[in-house]
C-alpha cells in the first residue's frame, strides 16, 4: 500500500509540472491563414519549401513522443518534401491532413490509411513511407504520430529553411539517455529539456559531401537504460557493450555459427595454395559470385547465414558475414566491421549506439595490418570497399576486442587519357582517345558500363554528353577483369571544338578533360570537401596541325599548388615541328579537405579552370 502511494505521488507531481509546463508552438488543426496565404518565405525568397513548425515533447508519465510537424510549400519542386520516411521504434498513430485556400475557402484534405505504408526493419523497429494527399503549390500540410520512448534523432535545421523547431523532453526518474549536439547554426534556445531552433536557414548542397545530415544542426538521441518498477531494460552505454549486444543478437552474433555449408569453398582456395593476401581476395570474389547482394542495407541478418547462401542472395550484413565466416575457415584472424555508410552519417566514438550502424564490411587482422573486404558489389575488386563505406571509421565487432577501425582507402581514383588526334583546315578533328583507368576510376566505369544494356547504349550516351562528338569505333580490354585496370579506345572525330576567323584558328586543345565550371559556388561553406579517396588525372594531347599553318600563340606553362601540395595541377604545351603536344596533370592527394581550406580549393578550381580555357592559336601561311 505504502510503495502503491509512493508511485502514484511521482506520477501526480510529474503529471502537474507537465500541465504548467511552456505552452506548446502549434496545436494540430489550427492552421494560421497567414500560412495558407504565404506566397514567398521572407527570410529566404529562393526557397521552395518552408518547415513552419516542428514540435516534439516526450511526456514522463506515458513514456511516448509525440511529434508535430507543418510544412509550407512555396514551389513545385517542394512538394516531395511534405511526403516523409519515418523510422520509428514500436507501432505509432499517425494522422495527417492537407490544407488549400480555394476561392477564400479553406479545403481539408485527411491522410488515409492506404497512404501509410508501414514495414518491419527489425525487432520493434519500422519505417513508415507517408505520401500525402493533394499537395500543390501553397498548400500546408501538418502531421501528428506519437510513438514509445524516444527519437533517434532531431533535426532544427533541414534543406529548406526552418521557421521554428522546437523539442522538448522532460525529465524523468525512470528514463535515462544520451545526446550530441552537432551543426554549425546556434539554437534560439538552450535549456534543461527544452531546445529550440529559429529561422533556421536550409542547409544547401555543393559536391563532395558524404552525407548533409553530419552538418544540420540537430541533436542525436541513444536510451541507456529505463528503469520503471517491475521492468528494467539497459541500452547501449558504452561501445563495448554495443559489441556485446551484437554478439548476443539474434540476427547478427547468434547467425555466426559453424557455417559448415561453407566447408567445400574453403578446401577449394586451400587447394590453390596461393599466397596468404591472394586467397583472402579469392575469398571475396566466391561469396560475390555466390551470393548477389539485394541492394539492402542493414547491420542484422534476416535469418539463417546458410539459407542466405543457398538462396544466392542477401543483404549487405548476410553477405559480408558469410565472407567472414569463409575468412575464418582459411585460418584468417578476420572479424565483421559495423559501420555508418556516407548518406547516414558519422560515428562518434563519445556516442555509443546501435541505431546509427547500418553496414557490415569484413576486416582481417594479417601480419600486424587490417585489410577490409566487401563482397556486395560486382564490378568491385576485392580489397576495394564501396564509396558508401568510406566514412571515417568503423567499428570491430568481436568476441576477443572491440576497437576502431579507419575506414579511409590508399586506393586512388586514377585515369590516364592519351589523344592522338589530327587537325585539318575545316576544323575538323579525327583520331584515336586511349583511357586507361585503374583503382576507382576502372570501378566507376565498370559500374557505369554495367548500368546500360550494351556498348552501343553507352556510347550513344557518351556522344550526348558530349555534343560534336562521333564514336565511329571502340573497344574495352579488361572490362570484366576486375583486380586489372580498364583500357577502352575510341577512334572519333569532333566538330565543334575549333573556331576559324578569316584565316585564322583557334583550338582549346583541352578539348576531353576540360573543367568548364567551378563546383564550389558559395562564399562560405561550414562543411568539409570528402571527395572520400585521391584523384589522379593525367591527360597527353599530341595534334597534328595543318598543313600551311603556323603557331602565333600557345599557353605558357603553369604549375598551381595549394600547400603541402594537397592539390597540384601542372600544364605544359609544346611545339614540336607539326605537332603540338601537352602534358597536364590534376591532383587530389588527400580525401578531405576541412571548412578553413574552401577558399583554397575554390580558387585552385578557378585557376584549372581558367588554364584550361586557353588556346592554341593558328595563322594560315601567308
Amino acid at each position: 500500500m505504502k510503495k502503491t502511494f509512493i508511485l502514484l505521488s511521482i506520477i501526480l507531481v510529474y503529471t502537474i509540472s507537465f500541465l504548467t509546463a511552456q505552452p506548446v508552438p502549434a496545436r494540430y488543426g489550427k492552421i494560421d491563414m497567414a500560412d495558407l496565404e504565404m506566397k514567398v518565405y521572407d527570410l529566404d525568397t529562393t526557397a521552395e519549401a518552408v518547415i513552419l513548425c516542428d514540435f516534439g515533447e516526450f511526456n514522463p508519465n506515458t513514456f511516448d513522443f509525440t511529434r508535430l510537424l507543418r510544412i509550407k510549400v512555396l514551389k513545385k519542386e517542394g512538394s516531395d518534401i511534405v511526403n516523409r520516411v519515418l523510422y520509428i521504434t514500436g507501432n505509432s498513430a499517425i494522422k495527417g491532413c492537407t490544407y488549400n485556400l480555394v476561392d477564400g475557402e479553406v479545403v481539408k484534405s485527411k491522410l488515409k490509411n492506404e497512404s501509410i505504408f508501414k514495414e518491419q526493419v527489425r525487432d520493434d523497429r519500422y519505417r513508415y513511407r507517408i505520401t500525402m494527399p493533394d499537395v500543390r503549390v501553397g498548400s500546408v500540410v501538418e502531421m501528428q504520430y506519437t510513438f514509445p520512448l524516444l527519437p533517434e534523432q532531431w533535426r532544427f535545421q533541414d534543406r529548406v529553411p526552418v521557421r521554428w523547431s522546437e523539442l522538448r523532453i522532460n525529465d524523468s526518474p525512470y528514463v535515462t539517455f544520451q545526446k550530441v549536439f552537432y551543426g554549425f547554426e546556434p539554437l534560439y534556445i538552450n535549456e534543461s529539456g527544452r531546445w529550440v531552433g529559429k529561422d533556421m536557414p536550409a542547409l544547401r548542397t555543393e559536391p563532395y559531401v558524404n552525407s548533409l545530415t553530419n552538418y544540420l544542426t540537430k541533436v542525436e538521441i541513444e536510451l541507456s537504460n529505463i528503469i520503471i518498477p517491475g521492468y528494467t531494460r539497459f541500452f547501449t552505454s558504452s561501445w563495448d557493450a554495443v559489441n556485446r549486444y551484437l554478439l548476443d543478437h539474434q540476427y547478427f552474433g547468434d547467425a555466426l555459427g559453424m557455417a559448415l555449408f561453407l566447408n567445400d569453398d574453403a578446401k577449394t582456395i586451400k587447394e590453390l595454395n596461393l599466397p596468404d593476401i591472394e586467397k583472402m581476395k579469392v575469398a571475396c570474389d566466391t561469396i560475390r559470385k555466390k551470393v548477389k547482394w539485394n541492394d539492402n542495407e542493414s547491420v542484422y541478418t534476416t535469418g539463417d547465414l546458410g539459407i542466405a547462401y543457398r538462396k544466392g542472395s542477401g543483404n549487405s550484413a548476410e553477405v559480408n558475414l558469410i565472407l567472414v565466416q569463409l575468412l575464418k575457415k582459411l585460418d584468417f584472424e578476420a572479424f565483421p566491421v559495423a559501420l555508418s555508410t556516407r548518406e547516414n552519417g558519422f560515428l562518434s566514438p563519445s556516442f555509443p549506439t546501435i541505431d546509427k550502424l547500418n553496414y557490415i564490411v569484413a576486416g582481417v587482422k594479417y601480419n600486424g595490418k587490417n585489410y577490409l573486404f566487401d563482397a556486395t558489389e560486382p564490378c568491385l575488386p576485392a580489397g576495394m570497399l564501396p564509396f558508401r563505406a568510406l566514412n571515417g571509421r568503423g567499428r570491430i565487432i568481436d568476441n576477443k576486442y572491440s576497437d576502431w577501425i579507419d575506414l579511409y582507402t590508399d586506393d586512388e581514383q586514377k585515369e590516364t587519357v592519351y589523344c592522338d588526334m589530327k587537325l585539318d583546315e575545316t576544323g575538323e578533328i579525327t583520331g584515336t582517345i586511349n583511357y586507361t583507368d585503374a583503382g576507382y576510376e576502372a570501378y566507376y566505369f565498370r559500374n557505369n558500363l554495367r548500368g546500360h544494356n550494351s556498348h552501343d547504349e553507352y556510347i550513344r550516351e557518351l556522344e550526348s554528353n558530349f555534343p560534336g562528338l562521333t564514336v565511329n569505333s571502340y573497344a574495352f580490354e579488361d572490362a570484366d577483369s576486375l583486380h586489372k585496370p580498364v583500357k577502352e579506345q575510341y577512334e572519333v572525330s569532333l566538330t565543334g571544338y575549333t573556331d576559324a576567323i578569316g584565316d585564322m584558328i583557334s583550338i582549346s586543345p583541352m578539348f576531353i578533360e576540360r573543367k568548364d565550371s567551378n563546383p564550389f559556388k558559395m562564399t562560405v561553406r561550414k562543411y568539409p570537401i570528402d571527395y572520400g579517396h585521391e584523384i589522379k588525372s593525367r591527360y597527353m594531347l599530341k595534334i597534328e596541325l595543318p598543313e600551311g599553318y603556323e603557331v602565333i600563340d600557345i599557353p605558357k606553362p603553369c604549375n598551381i599548388t595549394l600547400p603541402d601540395k594537397s592539390a597540384r595541377y601542372t600544364y605544359q604545351a609544346l611545339l614540336k615541328g607539326n605537332f603540338i603536344q601537352l602534358n597536364a596533370n590534376f591532383e587530389i592527394n588527400k580525401p578531405v579537405f576541412v571548412e578553413s581550406e574552401y577558399h583554397l580549393i575554390k580558387e585552385f578550381y578557378n585557376q584549372v579552370i581558367a588554364k584550361q580555357a586557353e588556346v592554341v592559336m593558328l595563322k594560315k601561311k601567308t
